[in-house]
């Protein structure tokens, strides 16, 4: 059987759970059959565009700047002739125009894939949004209803939210297919004790001590100062109660202030970004995510794999993610009382730590896997690709 290229196309390569998954699909593809090239509109910068280079993975800038660029159809189609890829598979509604008129124009089949965030409806209400929607201009909602004709399917990440753009923006619903965002739970499982041990001690931890600990973007969406106000309101009860925090970002020195003035700046420890996310989480007892807005929070998700418990706020897709609250503690959004009394509960109890471990990891293992997310999108390629071959 003849290798088929599969042209990928995105925005940028910025850490996203949609980004992940596009790199983690270009470089588990199985290689008898597919070999991924990926396409950046944006510099090649950061982890992401690292792993595909140190993968072999060939990786391509394409400038486009903001608004519709014609030329950036014509760089599409020269890559094309470069590489002979069989389908085109872009990532959100910009790409998913240029690279699926690119295909239209070759004769190739073309899918798409729309992040949790690209979804969401302009007529919906949100308390916060972290940036301006995608469908919130006429020009918008046309070039989105022009995907419908060029593209064979679209992919999302819950029913709920493919159903709201494809309803949005006249996608007949037959095209729709859900895919989770997946996580590679080999990767997790393979971390050493001896590293586990290494992080622990990189953290002073003592036996006893219960590490609580969170993986993001120290950004507004994520709404650490109702995470540190809990952890204030929580030490008093549970005196070996500590909190991780991995992640980088523009409120760094205001969050480190912030710790200060509470007085828990000794029960805090910032990582900044880690590339060891996998053996970071392994040490935790328990993962905590205080998101005002969380459309698919992928580290809840590699929290899973992980086997901890979760305590979450109650917002757009994390009761879906852990099962309505049995694989996790659901809490409201911008309470930091009702957080710190989860964090207090999950702190005094280790048995309904391990308990809710176990259900976190059950329903990892049996929805987000990296294995079957990767397997889901082959057969629809194998679909678009037969479909062509027998024309």
């Amino acid at each position: 059987m003849k290798v088929q290229t599969v042209l990928y196309v995105v925005d940028s390569l910025g850490l996203s759970g949609k980004t992940l998954t596009l790199v983690n699909l270009a470089q588990g593809l199985d290689p008898a059959r597919y070999r991924g090239v990926v396409v950046s509109l944006a510099p090649l910068e950061g982890m992401l565009a690292d792993r595909l280079h140190k993968g072999g993975v060939p990786v391509v800038h394409v400038p486009c700047a903001d608004g519709l660029q014609a030329n950036v159809v014509g760089k599409l189609l020269r890559l094309g002739q470069q590489y002979k890829p069989a389908m085109v598979h872009a990532f959100n509604p910009r790409p998913m125009l240029y690279g699926g008129i690119a295909a239209a124009m070759t004769g190739r089949p073309a899918i798409g894939t729309l992040s949790a965030f690209a979804c969401i409806s302009a007529h919906e209400h949100h308390g916060f949004l972290p940036q301006r929607l995608a469908t919130t201009t006429w020009r918008n909602r046309l070039r989105n209803r022009v995907l419908g004709r060029l593209l064979k399917g679209v992919t999302a990440v819950s029913r709920r939210a493919g159903e709201s753009f494809c309803n949005d923006n006249a996608i007949p619903p037959d095209k729709l297919h859900v895919i989770y965002y997946g996580v590679d739970i080999g990767e997790i499982d393979r971390v050493a004790p001896d590293e586990v041990a290494r992080v622990r001690a990189e953290l002073g931890a003592r036996p006893d001590d219960v590490l609580v600990g969170s993986v993001g973007r120290l950004v507004e969406q994520k709404d650490y100062p109702t995470q540190l106000r809990a952890l204030a309101l929580a030490v008093p009860r549970a005196r070996r109660l500590r909190m991780v925090v991995a992640g980088a970002g523009p409120l760094d020195g205001e969050l480190r202030a912030l710790a200060a003035e509470l007085g828990i700046a000794d029960r805090l420890r910032w990582l900044g970004e880690r590339r060891d996310v996998g053996t970071v989480l392994r040490a935790l007892d328990a993962f905590v995510i205080a998101s005002k807005f969380e459309p698919f929070g992928v580290a809840v998700l590699e929290a899973m794999a992980a086997r901890l418990p979760i305590v979450a706020t109650e917002v757009n897709e994390l009761p879906e993610i852990l099962d309505h609250g049995r694989a996790g503690v659901l809490v409201p959004a911008e309470q930091p009382e009702a957080l710190a009394d989860a964090l207090v509960t999950i702190a005094a109890d280790p048995d309904l730590r391990a308990r809710l471990g176990r259900r976190a990891r059950s329903v990892a293992a049996a929805r987000y896997s990296l294995a079957s997310v990767i397997t889901q999108y082959q057969r629809i390629y194998d679909t678009v690709t037969g479909e062509r071959s027998e024309r």
